[in-house]
């Protein structure tokens, strides 16, 4: 009996270090793919300035009709709304000194799809403040041309649009983008998008060398005073404290471990904070 308990109890345990073992083996090759995420180079988008502003807001407030329009539809859409806006707030909406867009090719067909905020391209005078977008600023839209047409693909934040990077991918398959810090390198921080059948999203973050997945998120509160970290480990080091009851906004979670990733506010410095330290 006592021997049969013995050989069970072996049994067990090896097939508990087993699973340890899997589990290890697992959380290593994970490890592995994100460290080549990480690391994988990108294609720089490049800036553009032949966008024809003048020409566009000249069409779209002419009485007659053009039937050769050179402007791209993408601009035409958008510019009766600007012009109401700008004008039922009793300024009057002219170009920008320098059209300001991006050329990037995200399927590797060749043709460069276009990056651009419009109300960095058109300025609303006597009135600016219909334009903004607070300190976050405005997004950036991605646009395709289909035959005569431009096809909206998706939004990039403000911070992540300057010098966006075109990840490689097989072509004829919309690539993984990547951009952060206004264009600068290095970056602490650098969000990617991927394509989801009909447009890009957001997905995952690179903090630090750190994976967040993007998740809904959302005003969270601290149920205790607690440090923003740089690492979501118990070794990051604190980037600032705050009380209990302090609003943050969740912008994802840590890839592999229980903390959160967010941003007390606009002008704070983003980081970890465990997440049994935030409620809803």
């Amino acid at each position: 009996m006592r021997f049969m308990i013995a050989v069970l109890f072996a049994a067990l345990l090896a097939s508990g270090c087993g699973q340890d073992r899997e589990r290890a083996a697992k959380e290593a090759a994970r490890r592995a793919e994100d460290a080549a995420a990480i690391e994988t180079l990108g294609t720089a988008a490049v800036l553009s300035r032949n966008l024809p502003l003048k020409a566009c807001l000249e069409e779209q407030t002419a009485e007659v009709e053009s039937a050769a329009s050179q402007c791209p539809t993408f601009i035409l859409l958008a510019l009766d709304y600007m012009i109401q806006e700008c004008s039922g707030a009793g300024g009057a909406l002219k170009p920008a000194e320098e059209a300001e867009a991006w050329s990037l090719d995200v399927d590797g067909d060749g043709k460069a799809e276009k990056l651009v905020d419009l109300t960095r391209n058109y300025i609303c005078y006597g009135a600016p403040s219909v334009s903004s977008c607070g300190s976050l600023g405005c997004p950036y839209f991605l646009y395709q041309q289909r035959g005569e047409a431009w096809v909206e693909l998706g939004a990039v934040n403000a911070d992540d649009a300057p010098s966006i990077e075109v990840i490689e991918a097989p072509a004829g398959t919309p690539a993984p983008l990547r951009g952060g810090c206004q264009g600068a390198r290095p970056c602490s921080e650098l969000t990617h998008y991927e394509w989801k059948g009909d447009a890009y999203d957001r997905v995952w973050i690179e903090f630090r060398g750190h994976i967040v997945d993007v998740v809904p998120g959302g005003l969270w509160t601290l149920t205790k005073d607690a440090a923003v970290i740089d690492a979501p480990n118990r070794k990051g080091h604190t980037l600032d404290e705050y009380p209990a009851g302090t609003a943050m906004v969740v912008l994802g979670k840590a890839r592999g471990g229980d903390y959160q990733f967010v941003s007390p506010c606009n002008a704070c410095r983003r980081g970890f904070v465990e997440s049994n330290a935030l409620a809803k």
